[in-house]
């Protein structure tokens, strides 16, 4: 047995793990390759990362947005800049769609202080005694 895992680890030193699915360079080659049913991964991908942006609050002043109008804009952003092309392909869709649609992130979630309440009781706090939140409406 520890000759098979010996001999494994010979045959493959290191297995290259990526930080991201998908480089700009991947979707660019996906959407330039003339492959049968590639262009409809070339649509699904800047779509799905338009729609991730809209469900985690980003809101676009760009009105009808289509699926066709999203890859041209995705693109287009990777052909004019090629020097980035080896970047995570979800971090050009966020910057090229941003751009085209007049995107905003959504504004970051307000903080609340919350206030300690003096035990009903009357006695004196006891270290470790638990603390009662109560929120403030």
């Amino acid at each position: 047995m520890k000759c098979f895992i010996a001999a494994a680890l010979f045959l493959f030193p290191s297995i290259a793990q990526a930080e991201y699915f998908e480089t700009g360079n991947d979707l660019w080659n996906l959407c330039t390759d003339k492959f049968p049913g590639h262009d409809y991964l070339c649509i699904g991908l800047p779509s799905a990362y338009f729609d991730m942006m809209l469900a985690t609050g980003y809101r676009c002043a760009t009105p009808g947005v289509d699926r066709e109008q999203v890859r041209d804009a995705v693109l287009r952003y990777i052909s004019d800049n090629p020097g980035t092309r080896n970047l995570p392909a979800s971090e050009l869709a966020l910057t090229s769609l941003k751009t085209a649609f007049q995107c905003v992130p959504p504004a970051p979630p307000q903080t609340t202080t919350s206030t300690v309440s003096t035990p009903k009781s009357g006695k004196p706090k006891v270290k470790g005694d638990p603390v009662l939140l109560h929120p403030n409406h």
